[in-house]
C-alpha cells in the first residue's frame, strides 16, 4: 500500500476570474457585480482547484467565500 499523499492550496490574486469560471458578467455568476457573499456579504473567494473533486464530477468551476465557507 502506498503512503498517503497531502497538498497545500496556494492562494493567489487572479486578476480576470471570468476568463477561468465563466465568460459572463460578474453579476450574472455572483448575483451582483461585487460579487458579495449572499451568506455574509464578504467578497472575498477561492476558487476551486480544477482537480478537485467538486469540479472533476460536476465539470464547472466552483469557488468558495473566504469569510463563511459558502460555495457556489
Amino acid at each position: 500500500m502506498n503512503k498517503p499523499k497531502f497538498y497545500q492550496a496556494k492562494l493567489e490574486k487572479i486578476p480576470d476570474v471570468l476568463k477561468y469560471i465563466n465568460p459572463s458578467t460578474m453579476g450574472e455568476r455572483m448575483w451582483n457585480k461585487n460579487a458579495e457573499c449572499p451568506n455574509c456579504g464578504n467578497n472575498k473567494w477561492w476558487l476551486f482547484p480544477k482537480e478537485s473533486a467538486a469540479v472533476r464530477e460536476d465539470g464547472k468551476a466552483y469557488v468558495e467565500c473566504l469569510n463563511c465557507g459558502y460555495r457556489t
